[in-house]
């Protein structure tokens, strides 16, 4: 029998009590405020799907070695664990996966990119997930080549009837002027920085003129108010992103774990009552009024079968934190419901029926709030849907089905690749769902083109172009890159509800936006003769009008013809086009300089006649130093303070040089 470690008591986060001061006034528009950025996890097709390597450095150079899977075997690659200032990244049990045909694969790809690293912060790529661009090793390219073919179904779940959802983020409207979006987050550094006063308070801050002081005294509440400021800032713009959603007929969302930054750190953590209760309960509004469904999904680094105690820990206030933002919301009852937390075993740590016992252990001792909203995941590294439906079915926790993940990962024994062969355990997986009363949802993804590899597979097309085969009636969750662009995608092409309202995008041009006005100059036209008696004026050209102000509810929705769709890659459509600097022609250039060679350099008496004066001086009184010199002749000639540039572009008269000669002479004498 393995040993169960048994779970610490949870830490309770900071309270946010109301003695602090209120949210602060600041600027959360990241194309002004430096200090605020979007959070990575936000960006990326799922939490899941980029696993950053851990700095060396940063780690004292332990690097976790492979382990190896008691189910389908998976190709092996390094996990890559995000260094960031969240207490779950540095107590992460993040697994690699496990080796595919030898455990001394050859370790392929050079073209990774460097992270770059600013204090406490490490910007990733969110495309680091699966490293699709790299070429395979030679061994694991023929394993995957040999794998047998993937059996499909042909059912598709037409007329779709269910709600169509993308993970956090919306491309449209996070390229909006200002920006909407419920992911900005910032730097502990940041935080640290802003417990001092500014240096003027009467102003508001700015990037470069107006910081804080850190000669003045430090105040953890002033620090604690603008890291609320931008929760609240995120919490406001959920409302947008819903009402945009039900135009077009999207009618779920999941909510950025990065919301509230730092919420659930050991250090600077916080509760979100009472600065977030109204902000959220208007969100939550909004969903109950559309009938928008919201869920959320922790990252990675949340697991309750880590053998360290100070990871379950960390865990548990992860979760503590989800489940009091999704609270907030006060949503009515069967949205309240369906408002889960999602949620993966995490990885193996050398014995998965003990860290599957050591997560049965923990689950028990979880508050009831975070048990009635915490569903769990299959995931593409350690565990099968397999692994996990008698965990659900025994500890009555509903079980999310991700197709992409069952592709690359599953129990080859029992069923083959492919959405066909899954779909004998519908009934029960449907049934972990039915006896808490949830409506059931489904994760859907595709690899990108070209993948062959299982590590190559596991990236997310930036597009999906079809529907599993599920039920009419469910909820489906699209994870993709392009976010609502990857549903829309697939309501064009099944022609689902709502296609019809979704038109393309104007390449560069938004017309749903109040930019500020200039009337044109007018031209300038000469004089005109004099008309021929009897003849009349001509009529004056009217002058131009300012466009129509567009409402605040309808800044940014897509304007009147719904432009909200871009194609593929072309997402740079959505922001004014970049003035081109066209370069300087090499022709021309190499003329010029020809030229310059061949008139040789130009004269400059000015510098010429004064560098002649210190000259005589030095040879005449060579007891003085040359600096004092310098300093007597050169401001009364005033000759070397013209510029090169000045002097050639001035042409010399007659009456110039006249007065230079005189000015020659006037020095030689008094030298």
């Amino acid at each position: 029998m393995p040993r169960v470690v048994a779970s610490p008591a949870p830490v309770r986060r900071a309270s946010s009590r109301r003695t602090q001061p209120p949210p602060a006034d600041i600027d959360a528009n990241p194309e002004r405020n430096p200090d605020v950025q979007d959070a990575q996890s936000a960006l990326r097709a799922s939490p899941d799907a980029e696993r950053e390597e851990k700095n060396a450095a940063g780690t004292g150079g332990r690097v976790k070695a492979p382990r190896k899977s008691a189910t389908v075997s998976t190709p092996k690659k390094s996990i890559k664990v995000s260094e960031s200032d969240s207490s779950l990244s540095e107590m992460s049990d993040v697994e690699p996966p496990t080796p595919v045909v030898s455990t001394s694969a050859k370790t392929v790809g050079t073209k990774k990119q460097a992270a770059k690293k600013t204090d406490n912060q490490v910007e990733a790529d969110p495309e680091a997930e699966a490293e699709g661009d790299e070429d395979a090793d030679p061994e694991e390219l023929t394993a995957a080549m040999m794998r047998p073919p993937a059996v499909n179904s042909s059912y598709l779940p037409l007329p779709w009837k269910g709600r169509l959802g993308y993970a956090c983020l919306n491309t449209y409207l996070r390229q909006a002027t200002p920006p909407v979006f419920s992911s900005r987050t910032c730097r502990i550094a940041s935080i640290l920085e802003h417990r001092h006063p500014l240096k003027d308070p009467t102003q508001p801050e700015h990037a470069t003129k107006n910081r804080p002081d850190k000669n003045q005294p430090a105040d953890v509440a002033r620090g604690q108010a603008y890291v609320e400021a931008l929760g609240v800032a995120n919490a406001k713009d959920i409302a947008k992103m819903l009402r945009w959603n039900d135009r077009y007929n999207i009618k779920f969302l999941r909510l950025s774990s990065e919301m509230f930054p730092f919420a659930s750190h050991e250090v600077y953590g916080y509760k979100l009552a009472p600065f977030a209760s109204e902000a959220l309960a208007e969100a939550g509004r909004v969903a109950a009024e559309l009938g928008h469904r919201l869920t959320t999904h922790p990252g990675q680094f949340t697991q309750l079968g880590s053998p360290r105690p100070e990871v379950i820990t960390a865990a548990i206030r992860d979760l503590e934190y989800h489940c009091e933002l999704l609270e907030l919301l006060n949503l009515p009852p069967q949205l309240d419901r369906d408002a889960v937390m999602i949620l993966h075993m995490g990885g193996v740590f050398g014995d998965k029926a003990a860290t599957i016992a050591r997560f049965k252990e923990n689950y028990a001792r979880l508050p009831q709030k975070i048990k009635d909203r915490l569903v769990l995941e299959n995931d593409d590294v350690c565990y099968t849907v397999h692994d996990l439906l008698p965990v659900c079915e025994e500890l009555n926790i509903p079980l999310v089905l991700d197709y992409h993940h069952n592709n690359i990962l599953f129990d080859a024994d029992k069923i083959r690749e492919g959405t066909l062969d899954i779909m004998e355990l519908y009934p029960r997986i449907k049934a972990t769902w039915d006896k808490k009363g949830i409506t059931q949802k489904m994760h859907y993804s595709e690899p990108c083109p070209g993948a062959i590899t299982a590590r190559q597979r596991r990236k997310h097309s930036p597009r999906v172009y079809t529907l599993p085969p599920c039920a009419q009636d469910m909820d489906l969750m699209i994870e993709a890159k392009d976010k609502e662009q990857a549903v829309f995608e697939v309501m064009r092409t099944l022609r689902l509800p709502g296609h019809e309202k979704i038109n393309d995008v104007l390449p560069y041009v938004r017309l749903d936006e109040n930019k500020p006005w200039k009337p044109p100059k007018k031209k300038k036209t000469p004089k005109k003769k004099k008309a021929a008696e009897g003849e009349e004026d001509l009529p004056e050209e009217p002058e131009p009008q300012p466009p129509a102000v567009v409402p605040e509810e309808e800044v940014a929705m897509g304007g009147p013809d719904n432009r909200v769709y871009w194609h593929v890659g072309f997402e740079e459509w959505l922001r004014p086009k970049k003035r081109e600097v066209k370069p300087r022609d090499p022709e021309k250039a190499s003329l010029r300089q020809r030229k310059l060679l061949k008139e040789g350099p130009r004269r400059q008496p000015g510098r010429q006649l004064a560098r002649l004066a210190l000259k005589l001086a030095a040879q005449k009184d060579q007891s003085r130093p040359k600096l004092l010199l310098r300093q007597e002749i050169l401001p009364r000639s005033r000759l070397g303070s013209r510029s090169p540039s000045t002097t050639r572009a001035r042409p010399r008269r007659q009456s110039q040089r006249v007065h230079l000669l005189a000015r020659k002479r006037t020095l030689n004498q008094r030298c």
